[in-house]
């Protein structure tokens, strides 16, 4: 409890570090959400001239879209020490990290925050709740919609902390940690009805990006109860895989590693 309570103030601690240059900050939110308006213009350009995919329309799309950027921008506010992993390892930074009474993923990922994510942040909580009342949400269909799309969010956390993961096993691994964090992102950003069903299942269960986009909809549009039980119990397996490799991973940590 010490741990989470120390998560949160720390986390308070970086909005208002964060917004202690407030045109800095607002410039950067804003920024981001012009940056995010891009993908849903095109989608939107591109399904009213393909029109329903698979049954998907052009609302679906920005309800899927809207599930994805708060994932990231999750992610990003309050994770995004988990980014300067590789780095922290090769100075051997990372010892303030282990040194610390607090636990050590809470310490790292509260260590670093993304200014222009609270602009993925704000924007998500928007899109998602403009979506819900645009369809006329029912109390299931918003607890369906939102439990989906905290689901993702845990698996982004997972793989974007499984990504930088990699420092401990190769030197100067920032890059290939990014790469693989974009490899995971990547099917995320298109709709789950583009992919044939071998695919799919694919990317829900061995490489479950689209639990951080599609899956929700799915959820909603099929009102089922069982595809959100079966996207927790694919959460829980990548925690716990994710948190047997963490714990095994930092075992090869030496200090002061700084090989540069």
């Amino acid at each position: 409890m010490n741990s989470i309570k120390y998560f949160f103030a720390q986390s308070r601690y970086n909005i208002k570090n964060a917004h202690a240059l407030s045109a800095s900050f607002w410039t950067g939110v804003i920024g981001m959400v012009l940056n995010n308006l891009t993908f849903f213009i095109i989608w939107m350009l591109f399904m009213q001239a393909t029109g329903p995919i698979n049954g998907w329309t052009s609302f679906d799309v920005f309800g899927m879209l809207g599930a994805s950027i708060f994932c990231y921008g999750i992610m990003h506010s309050f994770f995004y020490g988990i980014v300067d992993l590789p780095d922290n390892v090769l100075k051997g930074s990372f010892d303030t990290v282990l040194l610390s009474p607090v636990n050590a993923f809470l310490k790292l990922s509260s260590s670093s925050f993304s200014i222009t994510a609270y602009g993925d942040l704000l924007q998500g909580v928007v899109v998602m709740f403009l979506y819900g009342i645009l369809s006329g949400f029912s109390v299931s269909s918003w607890i369906f919609y939102i439990s989906g799309t905290i689901a993702g969010c845990v698996v982004l956390v997972c793989f974007r902390l499984l990504g930088a993961l990699v420092a401990f096993f190769m030197n100067d691994s920032s890059i290939i940690s990014r790469q693989l964090f974009e490899l995971f992102l990547r099917p995320s950003l298109y709709p789950g009805a583009v992919f044939p069903r071998g695919l799919k299942i694919f990317f829900m269960t061995a490489l479950p990006t689209l639990l951080t986009s599609a899956v929700p909809i799915y959820i909603l549009k099929g009102n089922s109860a069982q595809l959100l039980i079966f996207t927790i119990l694919i959460t829980l397996v990548w925690v716990l895989i994710t948190y047997a490799v963490f714990r095994i991973s930092i075992r090869r940590y030496e200090s002061g590693n700084y090989l540069r």
